[in-house]
């Protein structure tokens, strides 16, 4: 009975998340990434621009329930109870005699981690991609102990769908053959199954190597240019490690890199597989952040896959008095830091602490905003003539994604030089463009004439987007269409 407590708890812990996920869900309107994910779902392909199809095809599997916030949370909120439930399973595996509290400890950090939280109310690709790294590890530690045939395609299916959810996939096989190869040296390369192994990867990624051959391999060029834009500098590497030690909790950062030297001492084989499959991705991370851009769901997966080790050496460390107060001191503050956050997405008391409004500028009157567009275009009863129908129009894809969501089954275009998903489903806007303008926060000209891209757009109305009577975002609606042009 004493043995099955932590289990029990550990379920429960899941399982009271799962609910308070569901619960806050329909509570705000959907955020860019969001928005932008469940377009793809609308918009059926074999890949995309900006990432592969996993979390599109997930979302696929809501429509039945309908399209709204509830239904498009569900999939991360389930997402996130698999991946704490593998979490305790696969410490358990990596550790079996360590302390029966270890694996109830690693859901704990996974739980306590205010950002995970959040990327458990909404989804993006690391999601899917942390699930199946998990299930990964578990059979590559199988494999090194039983190198059977089943084993190694059932990974190469992992491997395939991971590769399907975020290209940062590729960390993974490079993890598996790091591991293989220190522990077995070259010989398990030899064997016919890890070649079969490649049969079921290579099927499952070909919708994405299809769809970048089709578009001249647009997505992979934007990622590349993605990760190397930008000056590198230090100061911005440091910055990483702060918002990581935010983001994932004071307790996993400081507990996972003294777990990680202590598992580099130790030199156990279940260690050594976490650290070759955590570290590499970390470090690159951590350089790739240098450039300026410190996305705090970069470092995800490597802190969702050390929580089996940094939980067993808590265990083991427990005794010091250090540990405990860091581990107290870092629970209450990210705990507290995670209550807070759901409190105010319940209560939205915006009016008491309005210097968050920057925090919610996302996920407030965007809906509004779209349907008030939607409601101008159609006030205009314009029909097409001769000409693609008037669209919606934005300045860049995160304002087009919320609404795109929003405004369906409207076109939005962007008006940017950049590259995005929108011009693949919606084309390009040009000088013979037709719509309504959607600006937010920004000045209105003194004219009433905003001009942009050979258009002319004509001042209509403006709209307020409030929270708790606290105005969040000034969003104001312009009439666009070619510029007239005349000869001097």
């Amino acid at each position: 009975m004493i043995a099955r407590t932590p289990g029990l708890i550990a379920c429960l812990v899941v399982l009271l998340v799962f609910l308070v996920h569901l619960f806050i869900a329909p509570l705000l309107s959907l955020g860019v990434d969001e928005a932008h994910y469940a377009l793809y779902a609308l918009h059926p392909d074999l890949s995309y621009f900006d990432h592969p199809p996993m979390v599109g095809w997930l979302q696929m599997l809501v429509a039945p329930l309908g399209y709204d916030e509830f239904s498009v949370r569900l999939m991360p909120a389930l997402l996130y109870a698999i991946a704490s439930l593998q979490v305790y399973r696969l410490t358990g595996k990596l550790y079996p005699d360590g302390d029966k509290n270890q694996s109830l400890v690693a859901v704990f950090l996974l739980n306590s981690a205010p950002f995970l939280q959040l990327m458990g109310w909404g989804l993006v690709p690391d999601a899917p991609l942390i699930v199946l790294a998990l299930f990964s590890i578990e059979l590559i530690l199988k494999i090194s102990q039983k190198h059977r045939l089943q084993d190694w395609l059932m990974l190469g299916v992992v491997f395939g769908l991971a590769g399907l959810s975020k290209y940062t996939a590729v960390f993974l096989p490079l993890a598996m053959t790091l591991f293989l190869s220190q522990q077995q040296g070259l010989r398990w390369l030899k064997q016919l199954a890890p070649w079969l192994a490649m049969v079921p990867a290579l099927v499952l990624i070909s919708p994405v190597l299809i769809w970048n051959s089709i578009h001249d391999w647009a997505s992979f060029t934007y990622q590349m240019d993605h990760a190397s834009e930008g000056g590198w500098s230090v100061k911005n590497v440091l910055m990483m490690q702060v918002l990581q030690m935010s983001c994932y909790s004071i307790l996993a950062y400081i507990a996972g890199i003294a777990a990680s030297i202590f598992a580099l001492r130790r030199g156990r084989s279940a260690d050594w597989l976490v650290i070759w499959s955590v570290w590499p991705f970390l470090l690159v991370t951590t350089w790739s952040a240098g450039n300026g851009e410190l996305l705090p769901n970069w470092p995800a997966l490597g802190w969702a896959l050390l929580a089996p080790l940094t939980a067993h050496w808590l265990c083991l460390r427990w005794g010091q008095l250090w540990v405990k107060i860091l581990a107290l001191i870092s629970s209450v503050l990210s705990v507290g830091l995670i209550v807070g956050i759901i409190g105010f997405l319940i209560f939205q008391p915006l009016s008491v602490v309005p210097f968050l409004k920057p925090v919610v500028r996302d996920v407030v009157g965007w809906d509004q905003a779209a349907r008030k567009a939607k409601m101008l275009l159609a006030d205009r009863g314009i029909e097409e003539i001769d000409s693609e129908p008037p669209v919606l129009l934005v300045q860049n894809w995160s304002r087009g994604s919320r609404i795109a969501w929003y405004g369906r089954p409207l076109k939005v275009q962007v008006l940017s030089d950049r590259s995005s998903q929108f011009m693949y489903w919606f084309g390009e806007a040009d000088e013979s463009t037709r719509g309504i303008l959607i600006r937010d926060n920004e000045d209105v000209p003194v004219s009433g004439i905003y001009r942009t891209r050979g258009l002319s757009c004509q001042y209509l109305e403006g709209l307020d987007g409030e929270m708790d009577g606290v105005i969040v975002n000034k969003f104001h609606f312009y009439w666009c269409q070619p510029e007239v042009k005349t000869d001097l």
